[in-house]
């Protein structure tokens, strides 16, 4: 009980630092979220070999994706091609497009010449590498307001979801991935996270009060829990508990951020066209 009060303290302090850093620290913290989350992947699926450069490939479309656009806009006042492709959003739209194949052929590559073959789960661990790469990216380019929304909906819905579970649930809801979670405690995570988000994304103006930022809402809350199904059936391939213990009592980062992962890039992508 005591490594899990220790453990929660440090998650929340880390979720203040987040909001009260400027956005060069915000995007380190940010940084050092990934990167312990890359090395955690590939320890728990026993690919260590593969850390170091995978580590790289991370950090090196993070820094693109952080520091392209100033860079795009300093060349912009030399070379007005540039400008039309950044501000029409063709240039960003290409990398976008181009990551994951960078990321697929850079590490499968590394493979082949390191080894001469791929392991077996090589590919499973290559898919979540490019998902866990795409949510780190989208997490660092939310402004405060939409972080805190997100927070509030993948604590909420987690947290709910628990108590109902705990208390009322009744019927398993994917035992073979997940043998704790319920049918009766997903109902009652969303409902909550539902109504808990919803002030909060009315009153920053994310979204307009109605009916269809409920829904949206609840729809978020589902995609939090499927983050967290989706983590787990990774770790139920490698046969592992919890993806590290770097936090007390509450196991690795990948445990921690599993749902913010599959909600990050959803709300990038609303923030932007909002």
């Amino acid at each position: 009980m005591r490594d899990r009060v220790v453990g929660a303290f440090i998650v929340v302090l880390y979720a203040l630092l987040l909001f009260y850093v400027p956005m060069p620290f915000y995007h380190l913290l940010i940084y050092f979220l990934g990167a312990l989350s890359v090395l955690e992947l590939f320890s728990l699926s026993r690919l260590e070999r593969y850390q170091t450069v995978a580590l790289l490939i991370f950090s090196l479309i993070f820094l693109l994706f952080i520091y392209i656009p100033q860079l795009i806009k300093l060349l912009s006042y030399f070379y007005t091609s540039l400008a039309v492709s950044f501000y029409s959003g063709a240039l960003l739209s290409s990398l976008l497009f181009i990551s994951p194949l960078f990321l697929s052929i850079s590490l499968f590559s590394y493979a082949l010449i390191l080894d001469g073959a791929v392991d077996k789960n090589f590919f499973t661990v290559l898919a979540f590498f490019i998902y866990l790469t795409f949510g780190i990216l989208a997490l660092s380019g939310l402004s405060k307001p939409l972080l805190l929304l997100l927070i509030s909906i993948v604590w909420s819905t987690d947290t709910f979801a628990y108590l109902v579970g705990k208390y009322f649930g009744r019927r398993k809801l994917i035992p073979s991935v997940s043998p704790k979670k319920t049918i009766e405690g997903s109902i009652g995570g969303s409902v909550a996270g539902t109504l808990v988000s919803y002030p909060i994304a009315v009153k920053l103006s994310l979204f307009p009060a109605g009916f269809l930022t409920l829904l949206l809402l609840f729809l978020l809350t589902v995609v939090s829990q499927i983050g967290d199904l989706f983590e787990s059936s990774l770790k139920r391939v490698f046969g592992v508990k919890d993806s590290g213990n770097i936090i007390p009592g509450h196991g690795g980062i990948l445990d921690r951020i599993d749902s913010t992962l599959a909600v990050a890039p959803v709300l990038f992508v609303l923030g932007g066209v909002s």
